[in-house]
């Protein structure tokens, strides 16, 4: 069965590269990004999949 988790995430002025530093952290968790829905403003959901 696989595992799942659920991040809020808000980029703020910085954007994407703090999206992407994020990802690859948990990357190194073993998560790989399976979706991410945007929100208002800089804020986002990612879907990690184990």
């Amino acid at each position: 069965m696989a595992e799942y988790l659920i991040e809020p995430f808000d980029t703020g002025p910085e954007g994407l590269k703090s999206m992407q530093a994020f990802i690859n952290e948990k990357a190194a968790e073993g998560y790989a990004l399976a979706g991410a829905v945007p929100r208002e403003g800089y804020h986002w959901v990612l879907f990690f999949q184990r």
